[in-house]
Order: C-alpha cells, then sequence, then structure tokens
C-alpha cells in the first residue's frame, strides 16, 4: 500500500476552494462523504471539508478513503490519521460566505484563512486591537485590501502554530513586510515560514501559511528553500479547471488560485459550481 515516503515522493502541498452550495459540492459529498462524518450538529460546510480532505488525500497519497480519521487536537487544529501513512500531512480548513477552502501538506505544519470582504466592517478599529504598528499603518493607508490581507496571512499562522485567536490578536507585526499577492518566506523569532495571499476572486481572501521546518535540504525531492518562492514553485504546469461558471472565469485563468502538489502531473480536483457566492456567514 502506498505511503507518503520523503525519499520517493515530492512534497506535499495542495489547496482547493469551491462553493458550498451547488451541484458541484452535492457530488463531493455524495462521493467523498463517509457515515462517520455525520457527527451531531454537523454543518454542511464541515462536511463538506471532510469530503474534500479525503479527496485530496487519496490523490496526493494513493492511499483507500476509508482509512483517514478526522480528529481534533485539544487546541482545536484538525488533524488527520491513517495507520498506513508514515508521513501523515497536517490538514486545515476554513469557510466564509458561502465558500469552503481546504489544504494539506507534509512539509510542515499547514493553516488556511479565507474571509469574503465586507465593506461596512471596521478596519483601524479591529486592526488598532489586533495588529502590529506596522501592520496598523497599512491598513490606515490601504483599507480593506490590506486589512483583509494581514488578518488571513495572520489567521492561517495562528492555525499552523496551533495558538488560534491569542496570536492572531496579539499585536505583534507578522506579515507587514510581505508582498500583497503571492509566495514568499519569512522568520518570526526562530521560527521559518512559507506563506502565501491571493485573491481568487473579487472580494475574497485566501491565505496559507506552512510553520518550519519545511523542506529539509537532505530530501533530493524538495525544492531548494536558498531560491526565491513563487506561484510557480508551488503550483503545476497543469492550469486546467473543471469550471462552468462565466463569473469564476477569472479563477480558471489566473496562476494564483491553488497551490500544487509538487511533482505530480495530474489536473485539479476542485470544481466551482455556477452562482454567486453568499456575503456573510
Amino acid at each position: 500500500m502506498p505511503v507518503i515516503r520523503p525519499s520517493v515522493v515530492n512534497t506535499v502541498i495542495d489547496t482547493a476552494l469551491m462553493l458550498e452550495c451547488g451541484t458541484t459540492a452535492d457530488d463531493a459529498l455524495l462521493r467523498w462523504s463517509l457515515p462517520s462524518d455525520n457527527f451531531p450538529g454537523a454543518r454542511r460546510r464541515s462536511l463538506l471539508a471532510r469530503a474534500l480532505l479525503r479527496r485530496m488525500l487519496v490523490q496526493t497519497t494513493g492511499i483507500p478513503p476509508g482509512g483517514w480519521v478526522f480528529d481534533v487536537e485539544p487546541s482545536g487544529r484538525p488533524i488527520v490519521r491513517n495507520v498506513a501513512c508514515d508521513r501523515v500531512p497536517s490538514i486545515s480548513l476554513a469557510h466564509s460566505g458561502g465558500w469552503v477552502a481546504i489544504t494539506a501538506s507534509d512539509a510542515g505544519a499547514i493553516g488556511i484563512d479565507i474571509e469574503v470582504h465586507r465593506p461596512r466592517r471596521n478596519f483601524s478599529g479591529i486592526a488598532a486591537a489586533a495588529f502590529g504598528p506596522d501592520e496598523q499603518w497599512l491598513v490606515a493607508a490601504d483599507g480593506a485590501a490590506s486589512f483583509y490581507r494581514i488578518w488571513t496571512l495572520r489567521e492561517a499562522m495562528a492555525k499552523a502554530s496551533g495558538e488560534g485567536i491569542a496570536e492572531v490578536a496579539d499585536r505583534i507585526d507578522r506579515v507587514a513586510n510581505g508582498p500583497k499577492e503571492g509566495v514568499w518566506r519569512a522568520s518570526i523569532g526562530t521560527t521559518r515560514w512559507l506563506l502565501a495571499h491571493t485573491t481568487p476572486v473579487s472580494g475574497l481572501s485566501l491565505a496559507v501559511a506552512i510553520r518550519g521546518p519545511l523542506w529539509p535540504r537532505t530530501d533530493r525531492c524538495a525544492p531548494d528553500m536558498d531560491a526565491e518562492p513563487s506561484w510557480e514553485l508551488l503550483q503545476g504546469n497543469e492550469r486546467r479547471m473543471y469550471n462552468d461558471a462565466a463569473a469564476m472565469r477569472p479563477l480558471a485563468t489566473s496562476p494564483d488560485w491553488r497551490l500544487k502538489s509538487m511533482g505530480r502531473d495530474r489536473p485539479p480536483f476542485d470544481q466551482l459550481d455556477a452562482g454567486a457566492p453568499r456575503i456573510g456567514d
């Protein structure tokens, strides 16, 4: 049975985004859900996230769907287990305004966050209560775009570290120096990070954070971390997308809409259904 082994399999970094409602989500739930997913009080978005994660894990490892068990650490961070896998990926999920996003990686602890932009929020007030001084200045200068970039990145980092809202709102500068869009490295204290932010569709911010050690330099399948990270580093040459929603076509052509399972020649599985996202949770 296949397993993830650093000596024979390339590093896995995979991220997907899907609308919560629609026929594509229905199909994913029908094919990839298991009876164990129906825990008391489970919402559709949670069930969809589990279904998408199971599909991603099956496609990136080759291990059948029945072996993947989802659980939650005491901190609230979701985890996955599988006795057939000797390097179980870190997973993360997020939802906002009718969207569900998931990610998995065996390069380090991973976190993901998405936020639908809401124009009436008190951006400066929230930034003053949660962000570092330089990040607050960026929000004051640039408004909503900088706020959502910083918030989603901080949230993704907090999920990866397992610290939660305490880290999101600690008023320490973390991502003030990064680009508005793209992938970059950062060091905070002694911790190395690989960070990514993009706007896959208008009015939606998506951020991914991977907490070191990232790729060991001894792994011959791993990328050279001395090289500058880019979307080309984290994204495959295959950019096709099964998408029948005219409003979502920019996502199909943008190189920034997903990270990839590095070194694998396979089409992306994510499919966006027709219909506009709902604004507000």
